[in-house]
Formats: C-alpha cells, sequence, structure tokens
C-alpha cells in the first residue's frame, strides 16, 4: 500500500544525504551538476526534496564523490549485517 508520507520522508532522507555528501566532499552543487550531467536546476529540485533521485543519478552522485552508492540510500535499503555494524 502507498503511504504519501513515507514517500516523502524516503525523499527527504535520500536528499539530506546527498546534500551532507556534497558538504562531506567539499563540493557544490553546480560542480556535482557539471560532474553528472544532472541539469543544476533538477538536482537543485531534488535537494530540496521537491522530486525523487532516481537509483541512475544516485550512482552517477555516489561516483563522481567516490563514495559508495549505499551511503546515498535510505537504512531500509541497507542489508541487515551492514546496519548493525555501522
Amino acid at each position: 500500500m502507498y503511504c504519501p508520507r513515507m514517500a516523502t520522508d524516503t525523499r527527504r532522507t535520500v536528499a539530506a544525504a546527498v546534500a551532507f555528501e556534497i558538504g562531506q566532499a567539499d563540493r557544490s552543487k553546480r560542480w556535482l551538476s557539471d560532474r553528472t550531467g544532472i541539469p543544476y536546476s533538477t538536482l537543485d529540485r531534488k535537494l530540496k526534496a521537491q522530486v525523487d533521485f532516481n537509483f541512475s543519478e544516485l550512482f552517477l552522485i555516489a561516483e563522481a564523490l567516490r563514495i559508495d552508492p549505499s551511503r546515498l540510500t535510505p537504512p531500509a535499503f541497507v542489508p541487515a549485517q551492514e546496519a548493525v555494524a555501522s
């Protein structure tokens, strides 16, 4: 069953994770847009949690930032063993 609140929470969680990793890498939204090919205006809307990121975009972002893509996904996407270890 679809739950709009859960979808919004997930969108915010992912947007926050992406924004955090951009900051950790000391990069800008413009830099990330240039590196990934995601238009700046689209990236900005997604970082404001107005629109969902798709998995392809998260993979491109992880590649550009040189991080594991799982760092950009909600905890529900992390296997149980990894979640316990963190």
